[in-house]
């Protein structure tokens, strides 16, 4: 009997065994099963919460962005409702002006596709929304051109006043540059005849031809400055008379009297051509000196005895004693855009 009693407890204690998880029973394993369950599931909510929050603020902020857009287009539509309104006497819808811009960008995809506006109009349903609204090639291709100024002058997208638009449309009806004559800067003929003189084969100026030269600075700078050129050239120009002189020092000269190590007075020509370029020397000298003309290049030329007044080469038939063609011309131009030479490289010996 004790033997099945021992049996019986020993069995039952088996099985409670059986039961245990980890030293816990199982009704204890649920509970902590259940307790970590609800741990996840509150950080899964919370984190939920925090993205819910993240994701509302970025939707209200897009909703003030589309706001704002929605407003700045409805003030730029009004805008171009009172442009428009006052030369046509209505209002142009959004839809309208939409169109309009797409009109444009489609005659520009056609004239790069080599096509002719006459090509288009002829062969494509456009040819029937011209006619309805009367409008015809010439009309169309005036429109596209205006278009392009307005668009140059960046009116499209810009808060532009009404003012604005007829100036850019007066603008469309001017000729092309390239159809306008060019306009060349003046040329300032400083002749003998009008007391511009200097003595008989030298290249000296007198007091007065200094003053005159002074007082010219101001002119010379001013023409230059409204073509926006930066070269001044000083041509000297004789007449045929032949020079007396047998020998000329100018090759050895020329530097230093540039330089003004030298006066120009140490210059000693055989020839117009030199006597002409000592002379235009002799006026750029001065001329570098003007606080007008700083910042200019200041060149000498000579035309010696071979330039006629009107720019017209001598046929030698007026030689002789000529007031006229003795003068100093002083033109303007932009300087040549290459590569400086440089120093000539010196010889290895």
């Amino acid at each position: 009997m004790s033997e099945v009693g021992g049996t019986a407890i020993t069995f039952e204690r088996k099985g409670y065994g059986r039961g245990l998880i980890l030293g816990l029973t199982m009704a204890e394993t649920m509970l902590l099963l259940v307790f970590c369950l609800l741990l996840a599931a509150g950080a899964i909510i919370a984190k939920t919460k925090k993205e819910t929050a993240a994701a509302q603020k970025i939707a209200q902020s897009l909703n003030d962005e589309a706001r704002k857009l929605d407003e700045e287009n409805k003030r730029l539509l009004a805008q171009l409702n009172a442009m428009v309104k006052p030369a046509s006497g209505r209002s142009v819808p959004d839809q309208e002006w939409r169109e309009l811009v797409l009109a444009k960008e489609a005659a520009e995809a056609i004239k790069k596709a080599g096509l002719t506006l006459e090509e288009v109009v002829k062969n494509t349903p456009a040819s029937k929304i011209l006619a309805e609204n009367n409008v015809d090639v010439d009309q169309a291709k005036a429109m596209i051109e205006k278009m392009k100024v307005l668009r140059e002058l960046g009116y499209v997208g810009t808060a532009k006043t009404s003012k604005d638009l007829a100036d850019a449309l007066k603008k469309a009806e001017e000729p092309a540059p390239e159809d306008k004559p060019h306009d060349w800067p003046p040329i300032i003929s400083l002749s003998e005849l009008d007391g511009y003189n200097f003595d008989t084969g030298s290249a000296e100026l007198s007091d007065g031809f200094k003053t005159k030269l002074r007082q010219m600075s101001k002119t010379i700078a001013g023409i230059a400055t409204s073509y926006g050129v930066d070269v001044i050239e000083v041509i000297g120009h004789t007449d045929e008379q032949a020079m007396a002189g047998d020998s000329s020092n100018m090759d050895r000269g020329l530097q230093p009297v540039l330089a003004r190590k030298m006066d120009i007075g140490t210059l000693h020509p055989a020839d117009n051509a030199g006597l002409g370029l000592a002379r235009a020397i002799s006026v750029t000298s001065i001329l570098r000196d003007m606080p007008e003309l700083k910042g200019f290049t200041i060149l000498p030329m000579s035309g010696g005895q071979l330039i006629l007044p009107g720019d017209r080469l001598t046929d030698g038939a007026q030689a002789g004693d000529v007031k006229a063609r003795r003068r100093i011309e002083i033109r303007v131009r932009q300087r040549s855009r290459e590569k400086d030479i440089g120093p000539a490289p010196v010889p290895k010996l």
